[in-house]
């Protein structure tokens, strides 16, 4: 069985006394039943002289083929430019008639109706579940036709017996060659994915198509292991296409500033939970690094690894300093081996910071980061921006920024575009 949808359009059922597209792919394709979309001005002719159904009839006489026809009348639809409607609806009617004949072949007239009409069947062809081909069909003229209104006083039956495609082969019927559309549209996907900074729903995207180079595929991987913190793979793949999208740093400053460049990403994809969870990790670190840069204060001179990543005091590396008496000062007595935490950091930024500004910085940051910290890990709540302000009296992003302040004044600079540099990158490197 084969099935037939098709919107109408002015050049509908018969223009420059030739078959409009509803009359040629009926003529050439001869399906079984033909669904008719109406809208109010097509229903006004209809119900005028049911010139449709009537070329229909006759063209069934002519081919001994007798048409099933259904009739989808819209008189209240006047906006037939708006594109979301038509794919919201065509996508429920086409879904009922497979729903009804999974067997049939359906065919989609993508030549009649408005352009938002047309392009949401082409856009339906590529992206349903189920087989449907679309259908073009030139004009008489090759070319688009006139506003000309030839026919305007005829009737259907006079038009019907002037239409010359009923004594030539008047085939103007093309099957869409829907490839090359599915491949722009999956590229148009793919660059939303990019800009979205969501690098690996991206890369499973294109991962195994050939319509995009290995160049393409090979940054987008980069991008991945980027999000990954594994920024040296990153620097690598885009090097060797001549691209400097991480500079040469020292280890620990690139660390960081890579770090705090996740943590904008929550933000700005609102993942309020994960930054809470992630600011302690890169809070201690800050410290340091300020103190050693800022201070004088090298950390790792009164430390001990204990393993990677957590440090612990010697009272031994720190008799006869400063340092000592501030800890001691703060805890009673620091205890040897107690954890380097970012709390005993801020303690000795806040006694010889030069900087009043980062001494109230990082104090700001201790309460907030303990607050939040301490209320979604005793409670079951969803984390908010509105939350976040309520619980510790900053937005995310005062938190950023005072994270940035103190990076910034460790003499770094961050760059605020850094992913934004590397998604142009990757963008226009799409169709190399």
């Amino acid at each position: 069985m084969k099935i037939l949808f098709s919107p109408l359009g002015m050049t509908d059922p018969i223009r420059f006394f030739k078959d409009g597209a509803l009359l040629s792919i009926a003529r050439h394709y001869q399906p079984d039943v033909i669904y008719l979309y109406m809208s109010k001005e097509i229903v006004k002719n209809h119900e005028k002289d049911n010139r449709y159904v009537y070329c229909l009839e006759q063209l069934g006489k002519l081919i001994n083929k007798k048409f099933d026809i259904k009739i989808i009348k819209r008189p209240d639809l006047e906006n037939v430019q708006i594109f979301d409607c038509f794919l919201s609806e065509f996508r429920e009617i086409l879904d009922e008639i497979y729903h009804n004949e999974p067997d049939a072949e359906i065919l989609l007239n993508v030549s009649s109706g408005t352009p938002a009409m047309k392009s949401s069947l082409q856009i339906l062809s590529l992206t349903l579940d189920y087989e449907c081909t679309p259908i073009q069909v030139s004009t008489p003229k090759k070319s688009s036709n006139p506003h000309e209104n030839d026919e305007a006083t005829l009737t259907p039956d006079e038009l019907w017996e002037l239409n010359e495609s009923n004594d030539e082969d008047d085939n103007r019927c093309i099957e869409s060659q829907t490839e090359n559309l599915l491949i722009e549209f999956k590229k148009q996907m793919v660059q939303k994915l990019i800009l979205s900074y969501d690098y690996p729903a991206a890369y499973k995207m294109v991962e195994n198509s050939p319509a995009f180079s290995e160049k393409f595929k090979e940054m987008l991987d980069g991008a991945c292991a980027r999000m990954e913190l594994s920024y040296s793979k990153t620097r690598t793949i885009f090097r060797k296409y001549g691209e400097s999208i991480i500079l040469d740093k020292d280890k620990s400053v690139t660390d960081i500033s890579e770090y705090l460049h996740l943590l904008k990403l929550k933000l700005i994809k609102k993942e309020y939970a994960d930054f809470i969870r992630a600011i302690t990790p890169i809070f201690a670190n800050l410290c340091s690094m300020y103190l050693k840069n800022k201070c004088s204060v090298d950390i790792s001179s009164y430390t001990y690894e204990v393993r990677p990543d957590f440090m612990v005091w010697k009272r031994n590396k720190l008799e006869g300093t400063d340092i000592l008496s501030y800890l001691d000062a703060k805890y009673g007595t620091l205890k040897d081996e107690s954890p380097v935490s970012s709390d005993s950091l801020i303690t000795i930024i806040y006694e010889i910071a030069p900087d009043i500004s980062v001494r109230d910085a990082v104090t700001n940051l201790r309460k907030a980061e303990t607050g939040i910290r301490n209320s979604a890990a005793h409670a079951v709540v969803c984390i908010t921006d509105e939350y976040i302000k309520k619980v510790c009296g900053y937005t995310s992003k005062e938190i950023f920024d005072m994270l940035k302040k103190v990076f910034n004044s460790c003499g770094y600079a961050f760059d605020e575009k850094s992913y934004d540099k590397m998604n142009d990158v990757i963008i226009e490197n799409m169709n190399k």
